[in-house]
């Protein structure tokens, strides 16, 4: 009789223990999260146009931004809220050729760079236990790096006297918004795997140099708006579509 009572413990917690780990969407209301994103890009070459002249054109362009983000949901069966810090990152534009009717005149390398902490709400559109389809919508506050380093050929010294080998560093900050259309289904135990279509709303229109060097248009000062030979502002647009 002892035995059977033991036996029958035995099931009885392996039954529950094996119920415990049965998954369902519906009864989870925390959770960490890390994902990492791709999509076309709008910067082009703005970083670089007109630079030192309005007749410059540059080789090369920024064809996509990156992205990686990380954070903590709250979710409940019909609607959630994500608290996020999303990492932007352009292809580095790299060995871009600056020539003027064919002739090179210097050569550029510009990096972008982007953080920000975002909050989005997510409203179910479907689920079961494992799995459900949302949409988005997002805000955050955008912080934006860009660094230019510029090498002047013998051509490049002759048509800019004075001018040197330099490096500018600026930096810039906006609202970013962003809305998307995503599903969420189990992959294995207790995590789930996401993936989202959407579009980012993000231009960069104050870029101010975060230090002084001398540049085709003259010296400029830490704290000068950064503005092209024409004197108006950089535009760095870093808005569209992402897969993530």
């Amino acid at each position: 009789m002892r035995v059977h009572f033991l036996l029958s413990a035995v099931l009885l917690l392996t039954a529950t223990s094996a119920q415990a780990r049965v998954f369902n969407i519906n009864k989870e209301s925390f959770a960490a999260y890390f994902g990492v994103g791709a999509g076309s890009s709008q910067v082009g070459t703005a970083a670089l146009d007109n630079e030192a002249s309005t007749s410059v054109s540059y080789s090369g362009t920024v064809n996509y931004n990156y992205a990686g983000e990380f954070g903590f949901i709250y979710s409940r069966p019909a609607v959630s809220l994500r608290f996020g810090f999303e990492i932007l990152k352009p292809t580095n534009l790299e060995g871009s050729r600056a020539e003027n009717a064919g002739t090179e005149l210097y050569s550029a390398n510009s990096e972008i760079l982007g953080y920000a902490p975002k909050l989005a709400l997510e409203l179910n559109l479907h689920g079961n236990n494992t799995s459900r389809s949302f949409v988005s919508v997002g805000a955050g506050s955008a912080s934006i790096t860009l660094k230019n380093d510029y090498t002047l050929t013998a051509a490049g010294q002759a048509a800019y006297p004075g001018v040197t080998d330099h490096g500018i560093e600026a930096k810039g900050s906006a609202t970013m918004l962003n809305a998307s259309l995503g599903y969420e289904g189990l992959l294995t135990d207790t995590t789930t795997i996401v993936v989202e279509f959407g579009y980012r709303q993000l231009n960069i229109d104050n870029l101010e140099y975060t230090k002084s060097v001398t540049t085709f248009k003259g010296p400029v000062s830490s704290g000068d708006k950064v503005t092209d030979v024409s004197g108006d502002s950089r535009d760095l647009n870093l808005s569209g579509g992402y897969i993530t």
